[in-house]
This record gives C-alpha cells, sequence and structure tokens, in this order.
C-alpha cells in the first residue's frame, strides 16, 4: 500500500508539469504572435531591434563575430545566442520566402522556448523542496498564466540567465555548492543581473568553506567565459562595460527626482544598495537561529536571496519591465506578498510600460492609439510615471513586507515535526537527512 501511495506521489508533478505545459504552450504561441518583427500584435521587441542594430544594418555575416569585430551591448552568451540565431537564419532558412529577419525571429522563439518551458518542472522541484503546497496552482498563477510570461519572455534573452539562476537555486538547496555556483556564473555570463539571487545565497550559506567553494565557482565560471574574448579583443569587451555604465536612468524610482542622466545616479546606487544589504542582513541575523530543520534553512535561504534581489532592483538605475521574469520565480515558492490581485496589478502596470509605451496592440484590430511622450519627465510622460510606480512598489515589496512586517521570513513558531512524502522526489540525501519536515505557511492565493 504504502508503495503504491508513493509511487502516486512521484507521478504527480510530472503528471503536473505535463499539463502546466500544455497551458504554458498556447500561451507561449501567443506571445511569439504578438512580437512578430513589423506584423503579428505589433508588440515591441528587443529580440527584433537589437538584431538590426548590431548584425543587419547593412548585409549580415557570418564573419561579424560579437567581441571579436562586432560590438553588442549583452554579455558574451547572448551576444553569441544572438550571433548563432541570425547564422541559422540566414544559411539554413526554415522558410526562404520569409527573409533573414523573419527566420532569425522564427529561430529565437523555438530555442527560448526550451528555457522558457524547463522553468516549470525546476519551479515544481523547489516547491517540492520547500514545502510549498498547491505547486501546480502557484506555477500557472505565478508564472504562465501571467503578463510577463506573454509579453516579456520575448522582449529580451532574460529568460535564459534567469532559468540557470532557478536551476542554480534548486542546485544549491540539494546540497550542490560547486554547481550552483558553475550555473549562476553561465547566468551572469548571459546577463549579469539575473545572478543577483546568487548573493542571497552566498550570505546564508552555514560555513565558510560553502561560501568559498560557491563565490569561485560563480566567479571562476564567469572568468573562463568572458577570457577568450579579453583574449581577443580586450577593447570591445571593455567597451561593453562603458556602454553599461552610461546608460541613462530608465524605470527606477530616480526619475522621479532626478534628470535621466543626471550623475548622481552613479553614486545613489552603490550607496542605496550597501544600506539596504546591510538592513537585510542585520534582518537574516536575527532569523537564523528560528531555522532549525533543513526545510526551514532552506527557505530561509530562498527568501533572503529574494529581498537581496528585490535591494539590487530597487537600488539600480536600470530597470527595465523584462526583470520582472526575475521576480516571477519567487512568486511561485516565496511570494513577498499573499495577496494575488496585487501581484496581478503589479505585473499588469509593468506589461503597460511596453504595451502602451512601445507597441500598437490594438493595431491588428484597425485601431492606431496615439503614442505618449516616451522620454521626459513624469509629470509629463505616463510611461515614465508607470516605470516609477513600479519601482516603488518593488521597495514597497522590500522595505514594508520584507523588512518591516517581515513577511519573507520565518515566523516565529514551533517548527512542526510531521514528516511529509513531498520532498522524497526531489532532495537529495544530503539535503533530507536532516530534514524535519516542516511544511511553509505560505498560502496559495484564495
Amino acid at each position: 500500500m504504502w508503495r503504491e501511495r508513493l509511487a502516486r506521489v512521484a507521478k504527480r508533478p510530472v503528471r503536473t508539469a505535463l499539463e502546466l505545459g500544455v497551458v504554458a504552450a498556447s500561451l507561449y504561441l501567443l506571445g511569439a504572435w504578438l512580437h512578430i518583427p513589423y506584423g503579428g500584435g505589433h508588440v515591441y521587441s528587443d529580440i527584433v531591434t537589437v538584431f538590426q542594430n548590431r548584425f543587419d544594418s547593412v548585409s549580415f555575416s557570418i564573419h561579424n563575430l560579437p567581441y571579436v569585430n562586432t560590438f553588442v551591448e549583452y554579455p558574451p552568451l547572448t551576444a553569441y545566442f544572438i550571433y548563432i540565431m541570425g547564422v541559422l537564419g540566414a544559411y539554413v532558412p526554415l522558410s526562404p520566402g520569409l527573409g533573414l529577419l523573419d527566420n532569425y525571429y522564427v529561430y529565437s522563439t523555438i530555442f527560448l522556448s526550451i528555457p522558457t518551458f524547463l522553468m516549470i518542472p525546476e519551479l515544481l522541484k523547489i516547491c517540492e523542496i520547500l514545502g510549498v503546497r498547491r505547486m501546480g496552482r502557484r506555477t500557472l498563477l505565478f508564472y504562465v498564466a501571467t503578463p510577463s510570461f506573454m509579453i516579456m519572455i520575448l522582449v529580451n534573452w532574460y529568460i535564459i540567465g534567469v532559468y540557470l539562476a532557478t536551476l542554480g537555486l534548486r542546485k544549491y538547496l540539494q546540497g550542490s555548492r560547486w554547481a550552483s555556483g558553475v550555473l549562476f556564473g553561465v547566468s551572469a555570463g548571459s546577463n549579469l543581473v539575473t545572478a543577483a539571487p546568487a548573493l542571497g545565497l552566498l550570505v546564508t550559506a552555514e560555513k565558510w568553506r560553502e561560501r568559498v567553494i560557491f563565490a569561485f565557482a560563480v566567479l571562476a565560471t564567469y572568468l573562463v567565459i568572458n577570457l577568450p574574448f579579453i583574449a581577443a579583443n580586450r577593447a570591445l569587451w571593455l567597451s561593453f562595460w562603458s556602454y553599461q555604465a552610461g546608460w541613462y536612468i530608465e524605470g527606477s524610482w530616480m526619475l522621479a527626482f532626478l534628470t535621466n542622466e543626471s550623475p548622481l545616479r552613479h553614486y545613489i546606487f552603490p550607496a542605496l544598495f550597501v544600506a539596504l544589504f546591510a538592513a537585510v542582513l542585520v534582518a537574516y541575523l536575527k532569523q537564523r537561529k528560528q531555522a532549525v530543520t533543513a526545510r526551514q534553512k532552506a527557505m530561509l535561504a530562498v527568501k533572503v536571496s529574494l529581498l537581496l534581489t528585490l535591494a539590487y532592483l530597487f537600488s539600480t538605475y536600470v530597470f527595465t519591465p523584462q526583470l520582472n521574469l526575475l521576480l516571477l520565480p519567487f512568486f511561485v515558492f516565496a511570494p513577498i506578498s499573499r495577496r494575488y490581485w496585487e501581484f496581478l496589478a503589479f505585473e499588469s502596470v509593468n506589461a503597460l510600460v511596453i504595451l502602451w509605451g512601445f507597441s500598437q496592440p490594438l493595431l491588428v484590430f484597425g485601431i492606431n492609439i496615439p503614442t505618449p511622450v516616451l522620454f521626459a519627465s513624469v509629470w509629463v510622460s505616463p510611461i515614465q510615471a508607470l516605470a516609477v510606480l513600479r519601482s516603488l512598489w518593488v521597495g514597497k515589496f522590500l522595505i514594508y513586507d520584507g523588512l518591516i512586517k517581515q513577511r519573507s521570513f520565518l515566523k516565529p513558531e514551533k517548527p512542526v515535526q510531521r514528516q511529509t512524502t513531498l520532498d522524497a522526489g526531489w532532495l537529495t540525501p544530503r539535503a533530507r537527512q536532516h530534514d524535519g519536515g516542516s511544511e511553509s505557511k505560505d498560502q496559495p492565493p484564495t
């Protein structure tokens, strides 16, 4: 009897992942149609614009290698993803009659679907490790059926780094510091900011040896990815950093007080992040003793990672709409707010920045929406006002919900010592050894 019950439990995540995959495939196809270059739903995409600006402005050539003789404003792995999709579109077109841009776009949507769909089983596995109930429902509501899933995944390439970071988080929770560090290093190699959750894991490691192994794996992996390009063209590699440092204020609360090119942005960012980092660290040190079981320690590590990710996003002066993808996994298994309506409103405000400010989603119905003022003060541009509201909302999640109300930390209650079977499928023996089986107090939306 117990063997049959365990078999049913083991099959449940697989069945749930398949069901979610069907819904995700439908919404992903809708998103792919929305972003079709100069057609479909007329929704803006960096995937199209960056390729045109960096590779196809005159004519695409296989000899235009990123970081060797061609500048691309993204880290090496993303730059070469763009390049390889261009090579496939140019030399192995799926439909020769469509042209280079369309074939490049089709290849991009096909390959970006891989991390998009692989995220689903990863989220379910982490939910099991943390003892989060109704994991299928949470994954549906907070990852699959979201504006970011349909709009933001194909706005940019961030889903690659987000998936690698999520996989790295799961490996960390299962006890593998080396594998986790390597994955976060690869995530940084595709997009630096997507590796931000690694900060929380570094802080919450129990032993200094674990911290050293994890930090070394992250940095060594990132260095290995970049070294060939430093050797090939050091000036071009450095131009990426100067390009990023010179970027204007985008999507940040700073726009409410500063012009978008104010030099103060370079001082506010590090000063504010250090202050918030210290506040999160103090709160963590006060809560650390309450984490007794392996599951409680895992939940605390995840939530400190969330808080430090929020701290980075609130501090930085470049907070693009697609960065909401980095927060979706945390809303699935470690929600900072339990109110689903608040999450949906936060997501909707973010989606409006792209849909209203840079797209024409109603053009398919013959309706041309007047383009609002894009780059001006928040009192003139409604798009900048929405971006500032979204940034302040992240600050609210961090400061009010996370640090004042401490909804992101464990409750000071006696842990429940009832063993559950949900963690049997994914926890490694090392992670299961001392687990007391306490269940998460985070409830799904009603």
